[in-house]
């Protein structure tokens, strides 16, 4: 799967440095010594390890962007600059493939960062201070190409930062650094947000990581310590939550097993903190990655509705979508952070593959 490297190896980390080289969009046909050039020009430039990023597009297009490569003995872990998006874990010792590929059959993202809001606001819309504006579900930064402002052999650190884009539909000031943080099989995924503001910043932040299942039926939801949770599901019609009918999964032995109704609700929301370990195992217990995330305020495990497909997402959030009818102002949005002008908030959460 993977293509051929130039790399440089640092204590037990891997770091991978890439060839760049570039070809005319448009060529007459080439013989001899410089159709040979252009035959290892072009081989070599597909011998790199930063490479494109060949991510679909909601319309079917193809983007490109960098792509940043940490790797040490345990795993191969790939992040774009198109969205700072975790786009690959693949677990050297198992050889498998731990992230979802992204086949836009299913679902076209691997692992989108959603800021400044996490889900869908109530008709696409929020108030602040007498004015309505407009937000995709998620928000802009899944969509942005951020800078990478930091490379080592364990870690790459990229960041966003406000613009008068931005603002037409974000009327505030930020900065937002993403690192991604390799140890041996353990990836940290850290968010510092930073309010350049002269006004209270208010914001949402989560991760959406999708995992490779053989199948979705008959994987087990692990809850360490956990005997039963108070689920959210989603009202359907709106994308947003329905909170005042919440439904007690019980679970036996401390795991929830997923059926063939489990995602017809769309995501299952787990709010109140209640959340703040889960690992995903296949039905006979192999293919284990456990999510980690103390200060996750919610937790959402999603899978497209009704599509069986070959992932399960567990998804650290610090906010959440609107509840069903909400019209209210920003600051009063349920689970909506707020810092002040100045300020910075970091957190982080991690996933596991075991080894």
């Amino acid at each position: 799967m993977s293509p051929d490297m130039i790399s440089c190896s640092i204590g037990n980390t891997m770091l991978q440095e890439s060839t760049k080289v570039m070809l005319p969009i448009e060529q007459k046909p080439l013989r001899g010594m410089h159709t040979l050039f252009c035959r290892m020009a072009y081989r070599a430039g597909r011998r790199v390890k930063e490479k494109k990023n060949r991510r679909y597009g909601r319309a079917g297009g193809m983007e490109m962007a960098e792509m940043r490569t940490l790797e040490n003995a345990y795993l191969v872990v790939e992040v774009s600059d198109a969205g700072a998006e975790l786009s690959r874990v693949y677990d050297k010792k198992k050889e498998r493939e731990v992230l979802w590929n992204a086949d836009p059959k299913y679902w076209g993202r691997h692992s989108p960062i959603l800021f400044p809001f996490v889900g869908k606001l109530n008709g696409g819309v929020y108030h602040y201070e007498g004015t309505v504006y407009s937000m995709s579900a998620h928000g802009f930064a899944r969509d942005s190409e951020f800078e990478c402002v930091e490379l080592s052999s364990e870690a790459v650190t990229h960041r966003l930062v406000s613009t008068e884009t931005t603002k037409k539909n974000y009327p505030f000031n930020f900065e937002l650094l993403v690192t991604h943080r390799l140890t041996e099989n353990h990836i940290s995924v850290e968010w510092t947000v930073k309010n350049t503001d002269t006004k209270t910043l208010y914001y949402s932040i989560g991760g959406h990581p999708a995992f490779n299942v053989d199948s979705v039926m008959g994987c087990r939801l692990v809850f360490d310590g956990l005997d039963k949770l108070s689920c959210t599901g989603i009202d359907l019609p709106t994308g947003t939550a329905d909170a005042e009918h919440p439904v007690i999964l019980t679970l036996t032995d401390h795991v929830y097993t997923v059926g063939e109704h489990t995602f017809d609700a769309d995501t299952m929301v787990f709010d109140e903190g209640q959340v703040k370990k889960v690992t995903l195992e296949e039905a006979d217990g192999t293919g284990r990655v456990t999510l980690i995330c103390p200060d996750a305020q919610h937790v959402g495990i999603w899978s497209p509705v009704q599509k069986n497909a070959p992932f399960i997402c567990l998804e650290p959030w610090l906010g959440r979508c609107d509840n069903k009818g909400f019209t209210g102002e920003l600051k009063d949005k349920y689970g909506e952070q707020s810092l002040e002008a100045g300020k910075s908030f970091r957190t982080a959460y991690e996933i596991v593959v075991e080894k």
